[in-house]
């Protein structure tokens, strides 16, 4: 308002001065064709900005009346800024539901009065690109480029939400990876870093990162120690190489590796590829470290090893258990499927025959009907089969 009024000042005070310096006071003809209005240039020039002034002060009592503080002009203005800010929500909401034609239709028809059209161009970008309107979506990048010129940190943003959208991780991580170096750091940022790291399975970077991740709230320390430890045994157990086991077992932080899954799935893999020193030491650490051994008795059921040292600690545990009259189950399967790997059959019988009358399961009755059947029980073997059958 203040530049428009400066600007009538100026142009009205070189509409006076000019006639003046060429000598010549300078008139105005208005014929209505009744009449003939003449007047100097210097008193038209005063009426123009007099009825600007009163139209102006017109519109801001009208205004105060209506109740509208600002006037009527800033009213008009503001109430539709207001429209667009519930157009602006409505296309939010659309997205979030995954409507995302409508939600680029109500991102694009709020734009043009919005006081934050960036919002709705970046909305239109994403809506579009997820709804396939690939063209639509490139144009507004484009504009929204412009809009957002000299803001390059959140055009490179932009950019990599659309790459994460389109599953395109590692463009993604290559635009997040240079802003880290460049920008200053945000929760923003980190947490794109973060669904990065998440969606190119590099666990290894997010434990070395995790102070970040935990301070800008994308983890808690349960929730991520539960969350690696889960990645890191998947990849346990599809790794086919040692080096890889061996690499994993080297970098990994101690707290991640003395947990109990991932160091069962450590010990399962040396054996699994004939470590079975490895394997043993960190299964034998586990069990004299560990309160609850129920998940490493319940992983040794389902091993194929025989291993000496190990055997002998679970009869150990299993006398002093059973002189205190508990019922470990886990620990009697743990250890009767040890004999079965050393071919001690008659011992793996006698604790399958009380684990079925405790705990009765087809994997018992299944592994019971195998020791009869290695002994020659053939009759006995074939009921058990039959048991395991009846039981799945």
């Amino acid at each position: 308002m203040v530049k428009l009024v400066i600007m009538l000042l100026v142009l009205a005070g070189l509409m006076i001065t000019a006639p003046m310096l060429a000598n010549n006071q300078g008139f105005v003809y208005i014929d209505t064709g009744s009449h003939v209005i003449q007047l100097s240039l210097v008193s038209m020039i005063i009426i123009l900005i007099l009825v600007y002034l009163a139209v102006y002060l017109l519109f801001a009592v009208i205004g105060r009346i209506a109740g509208v503080r600002k006037g009527l002009v800033n009213w008009y203005g503001s109430s539709r800024t207001e429209k667009s800010k519930k157009i602006l929500e409505n296309a939010i909401s659309k997205y979030i539901e995954g409507d995302y034609a409508a939600a680029a239709a109500l991102a694009e028809k709020g734009r043009k009065w919005s006081d934050v059209q960036y919002v709705n161009l970046i909305l239109g970008v994403v809506s579009n690109y997820k709804s396939g309107n690939i063209a639509e979506s490139t144009r507004l990048f484009n504009e929204a480029q412009k809009v957002l010129n000299g803001h390059a940190q959140a055009v490179s943003i932009l950019r990599v939400k659309m790459y994460l959208e389109a599953g395109e991780n590692e463009k993604a991580m290559n635009i997040i990876t240079s802003l880290r170096r460049t920008a200053k750091p945000t929760k923003m940022i980190s947490s794109l870093y973060y669904k990065c790291l998440e969606r190119l399975g590099r666990y290894s970077e997010i434990m070395e990162n995790r102070k970040e991740f935990l301070g800008n709230g994308l983890l808690d320390e349960k929730s991520y120690r539960r969350y690696v430890s889960e990645k890191i045994v998947d990849e346990i157990k599809v790794a086919n190489d040692r080096y890889i086991v061996d690499k994993m077992y080297a970098e990994l932080p101690d707290d991640i590796c003395d947990g109990i899954d991932v160091s069962n799935a450590f010990a399962l893999a040396y054996n699994r590829f004939g470590e079975e020193g490895k394997a043993e030491k960190i299964i034998m650490r586990n069990l004299k470290s560990t309160v609850d051994s129920s998940r490493i008795y319940s992983n040794l059921s389902q091993w194929n090893t025989s291993n000496h040292k190990i055997t002998e600690y679970l009869e150990k545990k299993l006398r002093k258990d059973e002189a205190e009259n508990l019922n470990n189950a886990d620990l009697m399967a743990a250890l009767a499927n040890m004999y079965m790997n050393r071919n001690e059959y008659e011992k793996a019988v006698d604790l399958y025959e009380k684990l079925v009358s405790r705990a009765p399961c087809s994997d018992y009755f299944s592994r019971l009907a195998q020791c009869y059947q290695r002994l020659g029980g053939y009759q006995k073997a074939a009921m058990y089969y039959k048991q395991a059958q009846n039981d799945d």
